[in-house]
């Protein structure tokens, strides 16, 4: 009945909704950590995916458990014809789903997955330590190839190659020699000193000859190139003569003109180059270049400014093995700290949190084994992995401890779990994979590589956690009946002889 119906829901929204809080709250924690991203879209997509967990559990939690208690009930006489609607369009989609799942690949596809879960599942009940040992051994391949790893950085590459404004870039490149600009801001008291000047030119003139410019060849072989600067103002040795003659030059520019180069309170001057379009790494090295060789005299402060100075230092950031071991410890962390706030238990915390971290690796080797290049979205990936990853296996792990309360054989509570909410897991899986598969048709390269790298990511943490999780579980349940064993064991009767070997 109707409200037979709506009791059933209320108990299993009651029953459950402790468990689904718990694996929300945990699967947020793991993507708060892309808050701390430097690139602005990562750290938005980050926060818009915590605020999409929170919304997506108050749904579930009310309007899910209502629509499951409405739909077992009878609909009312002014609906009929809704209701016979509604049931036409079921019949039409359970005919497609028959012709679908009644093709002889789908048949095979799903006998072969089938057999291939339960062996598996076997393989892991039977050989835990085996089972472990080996996703151990592939977690940690995974950590130490992660930072060779190509990360892709080159705009021209990532972006869609029809774009307009990339073709007027690299027009401007072939026509000028240089795609962008970056400035050497001088600061002081006297910049009207001739030998501030001076040390300018020679600054210029040194950094240029290292970097391979030439004034017969031009910017077409250089990576840096001479763009207007104040030493271009001062081009014989009688105009640099003193102070007063520096300043009584700059006095006759105009002032739209010297602007560009000094401010009108002559404190701050700039120093120009061109820029080559060229990878962020590659330009990084050139402008640490340029950072080394600055050596201002007493009294003045110079430094790089400028976007290209930005972008490059902001893909170091990114791109960083350290700062991506690091991104992945504080998510890590963080899933740890709510589970174990919630749970109040070290051992219900660790066992769901083991194949986490080797997922992690896991995701790892399967980038490098790919050899699909990261971009600044996919690198920030761990983070993902970890939040997926902890979804799956604190439901499967809480599931498999209700069973285990319930009276059940270890054995039998792992099956029970994984015919129940081993298919939900599965389900939810597979949905998630479906999603950021639409990534992966984008004629933008960035997120077509990310879809690619995320469903293949998802895909290894989903079988990984659903292989190696029995393994854990059922190490565990050895690893606590071992110091009971030893309890129950009677204790030697003093005086009596221990047996000879």
């Amino acid at each position: 009945t109707g409200a037979t119906a709506a009791v059933a829901a209320r108990e299993a929204g009651v029953r459950g909704a402790p468990t689904i809080v718990l694996a929300a709250a945990a699967t947020a924690a793991g993507f708060l950590v892309l808050a701390g991203s430097p690139v602005p879209m990562v750290r938005n997509f980050g926060i818009l995916l915590v605020a999409g967990i929170v919304i997506a559990l108050v749904v579930a939690l009310t309007f899910g458990v209502a629509v499951q208690a409405l739909a077992e009930r009878r609909a009312p006489r002014r609906f009929a014809g809704l209701g016979a609607l509604g049931s036409e369009v079921g019949a039409a989609w359970r005919g497609a789903g028959e012709i679908i799942t009644g093709s002889r690949a789908w048949c095979a596809l799903v006998r072969g997955s089938g057999r291939a879960a339960r062996a598996t599942l076997r393989g892991a009940l039977a050989r835990p330590a085996l089972t472990l040992a080996l996703a151990a051994m592939l977690a940690v391949a995974g950590w130490a190839l992660d930072p060779v790893t190509r990360v892709e950085s080159d705009i021209q590459r990532l972006v869609p190659q029809d774009l307009r404004a990339l073709s007027d870039l690299q027009d401007l490149q072939r026509v000028s020699g240089v795609g962008g600009e970056v400035t050497v801001l001088v600061e002081g008291a006297n910049l009207t000193d001739p030998k501030v000047v001076t040390w300018m030119t020679g600054y210029q003139r040194r950094i240029l000859r290292e970097l391979r410019y030439s004034e017969k060849a031009g910017c077409g072989r250089s990576d840096l190139c001479p763009a207007f600067s104040l030493p271009d103002l001062f081009t014989t040795k009688a105009s640099l003569s003193s102070r007063e003659r520096v300043e009584g030059l700059l006095d006759a520019v105009p002032v739209y003109f010297s602007q560009n180069v000094i401010a009108p309170d002559r404190r701050t001057a700039a120093l120009s180059f061109g820029l080559r379009l060229m990878p962020l790494e590659r330009q990084l090295q050139v402008l640490d270049t340029m950072e080394r060789r600055l050596d201002p005299p007493a009294g003045v402060r110079a430094r790089l400014a400028g976007l290209p100075v930005l972008a490059a230092q902001a893909n170091d950031r990114i791109a960083s093995p350290w700062r991506r071991l690091f991104t992945m410890l504080i998510g890590l962390l963080l899933v740890a700290a709510v589970l174990l706030a919630a749970l109040r238990s070290l051992r219900r915390t660790l066992l769901p949190l083991i194949p986490i971290v080797l997922a992690t690796g896991w995701a790892a080797l399967a980038v490098f084994v790919t050899r699909i290049p990261l971009n600044p979205l996919s690198v920030m990936l761990s983070a993902l992995v970890i939040a997926i990853a902890t979804e799956f296996s604190v439901l499967l792990s809480e599931r498999y401890r209700a069973e285990r309360d319930a009276g059940n054989a270890p054995d039998e509570a792992l099956r029970r779990t994984y015919r129940s909410t081993g298919r939900a897991v599965a389900a939810s899986g597979a949905t998630a994979i479906a999603g950021f598969a639409v990534l992966t048709v984008s004629d933008i390269r960035m997120l077509r590589d990310f879809g690619i790298v995320t469903v293949l990511d998802l895909v290894v943490a989903l079988v990984g956690v659903l292989i190696v999780l029995p393994a854990v579980l059922v190490m565990a349940e050895g690893a606590a009946r071992a110091p009971r064993a030893l309890r129950r064991r009677p204790a030697t009767a003093p005086g009596s002889r221990l047996p000879s070997p």
